[in-house]
């Protein structure tokens, strides 16, 4: 976490500074140097207990200079003062004495920096690899992933081929790997074979070594060879013969470099087997060949390896079998999680109670049952790339079992400050990055896909949430605590960030579990609850009231409806997300969190109005109202200046507003230059005014309103200014009332995803549709076109590749597979009329996926028509889903 202080310590000072450099240029160039050297640390493979002080005495000097300017900041605020002289001094006397220890350590450090070629025994290379005993004694449900991987190896092509098998730790990959190894047949179909297990602290010379010891070619003499001479020797010793070779636990292609060399490509069905938790390592090892992917275990497949390990050959007894399947499901398909609980269980009483007892411990059981195993989980952490970590260990803010939305997830690594400021690309772009690269290592499992393609929903294996607890706790960076549970004074000794987790408990005795003095600095409060669940606003208040929030960064308790907000959510001047569940008044106050990124209201009650002073919050990229808001009249209020708020809203407030100056806002104030989403908002608030201010909206959402009585005329006329957003990919229109759609240029050309909803419009205007050259997306909902018969003649939609119908009068459908050539999805809801899919529909050739919801009969009997005859024409590829009862989902 010392990554993520540093990181935050340089925003930190990138606002506090303006864009002046003159001041305090030995601070900064400190601090660069600092981030440098945790840049570079994860290459000194020597002297790692120096590196590891050093990040530490690093990690202290960043968190105490965030907190004193922090501290200085709210002084500010609260006084009018500008920074005192001893922040000066403090921050001098800082620097030097960090840049004393750091100059110390790194002459250490370099020192031993050149002998990283020092040669490790097979006994060290093995201690840190995949390697687990209790995969290794198990009779695993692998046979199709052993069917698919012999199929790879026997069969074409002839030249070299590498298949990859990638997964988490503990799934199983050396077990697949080892399976296929040993195969009868491929002992006769490889002349030659040889196992190397290379780890995380590979050797170029100890794996040459290691093939030639499974060639017996090993003798007193080799060990006096050079790398090079080894090289040449493996080459000489597999030249012209099929052979096979495996290399188990690869965690960078630099290994895989290392020895390519020595295989020779007779182009005689030679193969090579390598497995990695890097989905980044196979792809690169398999050279545009697919790795295959190794999946968790089904309950069912779970279920027959457990009873396997605790009964043999015996079956499971019946009253046991309603404890084993809970045991399995908590497992989550993880099969050496399944072992090691199976192992316990076998020594315990075969009860029902204890057995369920041991369902709701599963986590616990596995780290006291053998260390190893949490071991060999904590290897793919200790991998992890410095500005990596804090993304990874922000998980454990989320409950096990909790599909944590990307969106939500990406706002809050990005109000964290655990990113890196870039001019190439924005946040958003990279923290998705991030989340790939975390995937791609098998650390963070996609529970669900957007429409598009992208991850909608991740999810942490249970044992990797236990991991990411264990190992905040050892470094002392982050603490995970829920509303049950009392702090101890040890927690005091935590730096900087503390994230107070509350899931599905009430909300009681905060005030008295939480000792103001002693409370670190708490950046994030998320709350996890059904939506919408009913609580008692008295409780949150008195929490906000009597607990020391001062450094919050994240407020997100959208659960929590209140009857008003409470007034001192206005106090937390360094929040940056602030999700909220219900209010009727948003007050002027809210411009004292002028470092607010992400506001968001998830309430279905009556539209609000904006405050004119929204616009002083420039940092601003993402304002969500699920129902709706508008933009102020701002030539009315120019007219109520000088700040005075309404009484409703003082009486909402009751503070006086810091960063509040009473003046008229002119056309230059309008402008929000960082938002990037702003959903949903009235037609009425649609003007090109505020729409040039706002130069990096991407996702717009907009609601008719009653109140605005518009026609349909007039709502064309606003929907033409979203021309003005020259980055607008995404957009959602809802209407209440039917809407003509004449002008062929109403929707800005740049949008790449368009929902539509309850417009009413007849099947012949798609046309106007097809003419967006980007369009990969097409949501219709609620009637959005209406009619008994869409015949599409003269639609191309050249780039859609998802198309969503919602809800229609739709009866005859007649299509050709030329108007739709990228297709890859098409999902029906609540086509009740429909008479059938049309089967030029099974032409498409990109077509992957048809999904049905709550149709017509005679639609599902032809959807399933289409499915058997892409079958019998071999195309296994289409997925067909039908389902009876409606699903909201999508």
């Amino acid at each position: 976490m010392a990554h993520a202080a540093v990181v935050s310590l340089q925003q930190k000072l990138q606002e506090m500074l303006k864009g002046d450099n003159s001041r305090y240029p030995a601070l900064r160039q400190a601090v660069s140097s600092w981030h440098a050297f945790l840049e570079d640390s994860l290459s000194i493979r020597n002297a790692p207990e120096e590196v590891e002080l050093l990040e530490k005495h690093v990690k202290w000097m960043a968190t105490e200079l965030l907190g004193s300017i922090d501290l200085y900041e709210l002084k500010k605020i609260t006084t009018g003062c500008f920074y005192p002289k001893n922040w000066e001094l403090f921050q001098e006397e800082v620097v030097t004495a960090g840049s004393d220890s750091i100059k110390a350590y790194l002459m250490k450090v370099m020192n031993s920096r050149n002998d990283n070629d020092a040669l490790l025994t097979r006994d060290t290379v093995e201690r840190d690899s995949e390697y687990s005993p209790h995969l290794q004694a198990t009779v695993l449900d692998l046979d199709n992933d052993l069917m698919t991987v012999k199929s790879r190896l026997i069969g074409p092509p002839s030249k070299l081929d590498v298949v990859s098998i990638v997964g988490m730790g503990g799934i199983g990959k050396t077990t697949l790997a080892r399976k296929v190894y040993d195969d009868i047949y491929m002992e006769h179909y490889f002349y030659i074979r040889a196992w190397i297990t290379v780890s995380q602290m590979h050797q170029h010379r100890e794996m040459l070594l290691g093939i030639l010891r499974c060639f017996s070619l090993v003798n007193d003499n080799t060990y006096l060879k050079s790398t090079e001479q080894l090289a040449e020797q493996v080459y000489r010793s597999l030249k012209g013969r099929r052979y096979l070779i495996a290399m188990d636990d690869v965690w960078n292609t630099t290994a895989w470099d290392a020895v390519k060399r020595s295989f020779p490509d007779d182009k005689n069905g030679s193969h090579v087997i390598l497995t990695s938790r890097l989905a980044n390592v196979g792809i690169y090892a398999s050279s545009g060949s697919l790795p295959h992917y190794m999946r968790c275990l089904s309950v069912g497949q779970s279920f027959k390896l457990f009873n396997l390990k605790v009964f043999g050959r015996e079956t499971c007894p019946l009253e046991l079998e309603k404890a084993t399947k809970q045991i399995v499901e908590k497992c989550q398909g993880l099969p050496l999680a399944i072992v090691v609980v199976a192992g316990f269980c076998s020594k315990i009483s075969k009860t029902e109670n204890c057995w369920e007892d041991v369902a709701h411990k599963i986590g616990l059981i596995v780290s006291r049952e053998t260390e190893e195993c949490m071991d060999l989980l904590a290897l793919s952490y200790k991998h992890l790339p410095h500005h990596l970590k804090p993304f990874f260990l922000y998980m454990g803010a989320f409950p096990k079992d909790f599909d944590i939305s990307v969106s939500r997830l990406i706002k809050l690594w990005i109000a964290a400050e655990f990113l890196e400021d870039t001019f190439e690309m924005d946040f958003e772009e990279v923290a998705e990055g991030y989340l790939k690269d975390l995937i791609d290592r098998s650390l963070i499992m996609v529970k669900k896909r957007t429409s598009s393609g992208k991850v909608k929903t991740c999810e942490v294996h249970d044992l990797l949430h236990d991991l990411i607890i264990r190992e905040a706790w050892k470094e002392r960076s982050i603490y995970f605590t829920k509303s049950n549970v009392i702090l101890s004074p040890s927690v005091a000794s935590f730096e900087h960030h503390i994230i107070f987790n509350f899931h599905r408990v009430p909300l009681t005795r905060l005030e008295i579990m939480y000792d103001q003095p002693s409370l670190p600095h708490a950046t994030s409060f998320l709350c996890f609850g059904r939506d919408g669940t009913p609580g008692s606003c008295s409780q949150v208040d008195s929490f906000i009231t009597f607990t020391n929030f001062t450094w919050l960064t994240v407020l997100d308790i959208c659960f929590q409806p209140f009857d008003h907000l409470p007034c001192e959510i206005w106090q937390l001047s360094s929040l940056r997300y602030l999700a909220l569940a219900s209010f009727t008044v948003l007050p002027p106050s809210i411009c004292n969190l002028r470092y607010l990124q992400t506001l968001i209201r998830y309430s279905h009650q009556a539209s609000i109005c904006l405050p004119a002073e929204i616009w002083e919050i420039k940092q601003l990229r993402h304002l969500y109202f699920r129902k709706c808001c508008y933009f102020p009249n701002i030539q009315s209020e120019q007219k109520d200046y000088p700040g005075k708020s309404s009484h409703s809203n003082l009486a909402l407030t009751r503070l006086p507003t810091f960063f509040y100056h009473p003046g008229e806002f002119s056309r230059s104030n309008l402008s929000l230059t960082k938002l990037q989403t702003l959903s949903y908002i009235t037609f009425g608030s649609i003007k090109s005014r505020i729409f040039k201010g706002m130069p990096k909206l991407k996702k717009l959402g907009i609601r008719e309103s009653e109140e605005e009585h518009l026609t349909a005329k007039k709502m064309s006329r606003k929907l033409k200014m979203l021309v003005l957003l020259e980055k607008l990919d995404t957009l959602k229109c809802f209407f209440i009332k039917p809407w003509i759609l004449k002008e062929c240029d109403v929707f800005p050309p740049t949008l790449k995803k368009l929902t539509l909803r309850g417009c009413q419009l007849p099947w012949n205007q798609m046309t106007i549709l097809c003419m967006l050259p980007e369009l990969e997306v097409l949501k219709l909902k609620d009637y959005a076109f209406q009619g008994s018969e869409w015949e599409s003649t003269d639609e191309r939609f050249q780039q859609l590749k998802f198309l969503l119908l919602d809800g229609t009068d739709l009866i005859h459908w007649i299509i050709s597979s030329i108007q739709f050539p990228k297709l890859k999805s098409l999902v029906l809801r609540n086509c009740y009329c429909l008479s059938e899919i049309p089967d030029d529909v099974a032409e498409i050739p990109t077509l992957q996926f048809i999904e049905l919801y709550h149709c017509s009969p005679s639609a599902d009997v032809s959807t399933n028509r289409i499915q058997e005859e892409q079958h019998s024409m071999g195309n296994d590829d289409l997925v067909v889903r039908i389902h009876k009862f409606y699903n909201s989902e999508t």
